[in-house]
């Protein structure tokens, strides 16, 4: 299987992650829990195509840009 790649976000709350071409998105308060939703999602959504997605499949990018925007003063 190909390698998921998920962009994760920076929000006002903690964090949000999707990914670049499943219609698979989550929140999370921390980074570590922002991993675990996604793996979680992810085998949700690939659950009925007999799919089992374990985190070898997934590489997690930041959006850098996006988390130098939020930083106070920006």
């Amino acid at each position: 299987m190909k390698k998921i790649n998920v962009i994760i976000e920076k929000t006002r709350t903690g964090y949000s992650a999707y990914t670049e071409v499943e219609p698979v998105a989550t929140t999370g308060k921390t980074i570590e829990k922002i991993k675990a939703n996604m793996l979680e999602a992810l085998n949700l959504y690939f659950e009925d195509m007999g799919i089992t997605i374990s985190e070898k499949h997934i590489t997690f990018s930041l959006d850098l840009p996006q988390f130098i925007r939020i930083l106070p003063g920006c």
